[in-house]
């Protein structure tokens, strides 16, 4: 089996058969799916067992909710394709871009970089220490497909702890290990945002509150790992994106439901880390905000004063 389209699924059952559609509308002779559905209270299972019936190439389970961390671990262990393609299930694959897909697919390289929602992407093709020194670095795990002896080699996991930011660690680990890198400009993935069921675009406090505890804790792992790497080619790229991830970080927090003893609490978390005051990130923007950033009093008034202006 050439590849595995590896899904997720959590309380989908009205956008499910559009993922699935899209998929098997196209040949898919030479790949095989394998969906979880991860405890959905909904009749998300019940959906993706009727396309099974249609489709022998569909492979469903059920298993209890823990979060798409421990999901998609689960999905590597199902998986048997020479390449792996996470989709999430609120998403879908644009029609006639499989077979293009497939036909780049080859023992010269370790995974392919594809695009979404017309987002434009340079091509590329080398190295993935050559990826990470270019830039082309991102956290996209659903425009990546990626030879699975790869993962399987080094042991690579998905924190199963996490509800969010799993997947731009897991391709981090990913990405220093690849021979061969090829990236095309195809605009194969279209990313949904109409899931109000969804972690990252739901609305509620506690989706909030679990978010940025996940981001917090993903940071403060990826800081972990590049310590452990601080004498390989990529440490110093990898330092400017950490610096970078926690620029994003801070700034997100202006917004949301979350109290300045809770920032003051995580600045304190990043100093005893050693990753605050932040580094350069190589971007010109992000280190202006930084500027500010790293003196606190002024980052935190900032906010005070942004809240005020927006009535929160």
């Amino acid at each position: 089996m050439l590849l595995s389209i590896l899904i997720p699924a959590y309380k989908v059952e009205t956008l499910l058969p559009r993922c699935l559609d899209s998929i098997f509308c196209q040949d898919t002779s030479q790949i095989e799916v394998v969906l979880v559905d991860d405890g959905s209270p909904d009749g998300t299972y019940e959906v993706a067992k009727t396309y099974a019936e249609k489709h022998a190439n569909l492979r469903v389970f059920h298993k209890d909710n823990e979060g798409v961390g421990a999901a998609r671990n689960f999905l590597l262990e199902q998986a048997v394709g020479e390449f792996i393609w996470f989709v999430d299930s609120d998403d879908y694959i644009v029609n006639k871009s499989l077979q293009q897909i497939l036909s780049e697919l080859n023992n010269m390289i370790d995974m392919l970089g594809i695009s979404y929602n017309g987002v434009d992407i340079l091509p590329f093709e080398s190295s993935g220490i050559e990826y990470i020194k270019r830039g082309h670095i991102n956290g996209y795990l659903w425009t990546k497909i990626i030879r699975r002896s790869v993962i399987e080699d080094a042991n690579i996991r998905f924190d199963p702890k996490r509800y969010s930011q799993e997947d731009w660690f897991f391709l981090m680990q990913v990405y220093p290990l690849l021979k061969g890198i090829k990236q095309i400009p195809l605009q194969a993935y279209i990313y949904s945002d109409d899931n109000e069921n969804s972690v990252m675009r739901g609305i509620h406090v506690e989706n909030t509150k679990r978010n940025v505890a996940d981001s917090r804790v993903t940071i403060c792992n990826f800081k972990t790992y590049i310590d452990c790497h601080r004498y390989h080619t990529f440490y110093e790229y990898y330092r400017q994106w950490l610096n970078y991830s926690l620029a994003g970080y801070l700034y997100s927090l202006f917004p949301i439901d979350y109290s300045i003893k809770e920032i003051k609490n995580d600045i304190n978390i990043f100093r005893a880390r050693g990753v605050y005051p932040v580094g350069k990130t190589g971007h010109r923007k992000a280190d202006l905000f930084l500027w500010v950033v790293n003196r606190e009093r002024i980052y935190l008034l900032l906010i005070l004063l942004y809240r005020k202006i927006k009535g929160r």
